[in-house]
């Protein structure tokens, strides 16, 4: 009996988690700050899921999500001297190639210190990890590119969640590649119409 109210309260929690997440990028992707709002309860409600599932390498990042979450809100809704908002752009070449290599290194320093705990597929999860990491950061600071980030990010997300059968969040990443992968065309259109002006 115990093991099933578990089974349903987690469910529950994930769903709700869930819900949040696709309202986040849904907001995210109309440059809408109250975006981080949802992003943040998202990822608190996704601290206890992945806390149960033993992935410990994605409940750290929900925690990362959580501050980042203030900090992208602040950076959205901040004036410039200027008095715009941080606007989208294009992320340097430069830039690209230390964020490649930022990502492979946090790969390898999560996977390993996760080996010193139960998580059954450490170095999965130290990549997911680096990629979540990485993609946030560029969301906060609007580099376009952070949606094709997330694309990869969120199918390689949904085989290691399809194997820790989280089946309602395999279902709710496939949602986000698809919803990332309509973020990326409107804030295409948006640079362009910018770039234009």
């Amino acid at each position: 009996m115990t093991t099933i109210l578990h089974w349903i309260s987690t469910n529950y929690i994930e769903l709700a988690g869930t819900v949040l997440g696709i309202i986040y990028v849904l907001l995210a992707s109309r440059e809408i700050a109250w975006c981080w709002l949802a992003g943040i309860i998202s990822c608190a409600l996704y601290i206890a899921v992945f806390f149960s599932s033993k992935l410990y390498g994605d409940m750290l990042l929900q925690v990362f999500y959580l501050v980042v979450g203030f900090y992208g809100w602040y950076l959205w809704l901040r004036k410039k001297k200027k008095q715009q908002q941080t606007q989208i752009r294009i992320m340097p070449l430069k830039m690209r190639l230390f964020t490649l290599s930022a990502i492979v290194l946090m790969t390898w320093i999560c996977g390993y210190l996760l080996t010193f705990t139960d998580d059954p597929i450490p170095y999965w999860d130290g990549f997911t990890n680096a990629l979540g990491l990485t993609a946030t950061w560029m969301t906060a600071r609007k580099y376009i590119e952070n949606w094709w980030l997330w694309i990869f990010t969120n199918l390689v997300c949904c085989g290691i969640y399809y194997y820790k059968e989280l089946y309602p969040t395999v279902v709710f990443y496939l949602i986000m590649a698809l919803l990332a992968y309509r973020a990326a065309i409107i804030w295409n259109k948006e640079l362009k119409t910018k770039n234009n002006a």
